[in-house]
């Protein structure tokens, strides 16, 4: 392959930043928790569409932050997935059978917090709201943009990775040939 030196630094450099990545993903929310706690208020800059009677308490802010890293579940499969791959590029391991495993693992792993997202943000705006007075009550159930283009990218990658498979195996019954 041409570009077999060039796929490997790059994915040395994406190696290296999902290897960061996993472990600081965790923190991050773990400091927004404790950030949360001390400062409520910002769930009215996350939540606009919050009745004005919702209480913000730091027990809701660290409720909502725990109801969301729900989703650090799946983004954590991507992002291993994809390091996997990365390590298998940087070695030169290009079209195999395993690359096309992770591939195609990377997309379920993004199709699962699409459908997560559509979950985690009504879980949330309930969690707030539970103890309004009646009529301030909220559940509110969206679909966005960036949803279904997350969920549309992980079909597209279980596809891809499908689609790898196959051509692996072709290779490899090729390589038997000579």
């Amino acid at each position: 392959m041409q570009n077999l030196t060039r796929i490997a630094r790059l994915s040395d450099v994406l190696y290296r930043g999902t290897s960061v990545l996993l472990p600081l993903l965790p923190l991050l929310v773990l400091g927004y928790g404790l950030w949360g706690l001390r400062d409520p208020g910002w769930l009215n800059g996350a939540f606009p569409e919050l009745p004005t009677a919702t209480r913000l308490t730091a027990a809701k802010s660290v409720g909502v932050l725990a109801i969301g890293a729900l989703a650090l579940g799946p983004i954590c499969a991507a992002l291993w997935q994809m390091r996997g791959l990365f390590a298998r590029y940087r070695r030169g391991e290009i079209l195999t059978a395993a690359c096309a495993g992770h591939i195609r693992r990377s997309g379920v792993a993004l199709v699962v917090l699409a459908g997560m997202q559509v979950l985690i943000r009504p879980l949330q705006i309930l969690a707030l709201t539970a103890d309004n007075p009646p009529g301030e009550k909220m559940l509110a159930i969206s679909l966005s943009g960036e949803m279904l283009w997350l969920a549309l990218a992980g079909g597209l990658l279980v596809v891809i990775g499908w689609v790898m498979a196959e051509a692996a195996l072709a290779a490899e019954e090729n390589a038997g040939f000579v």
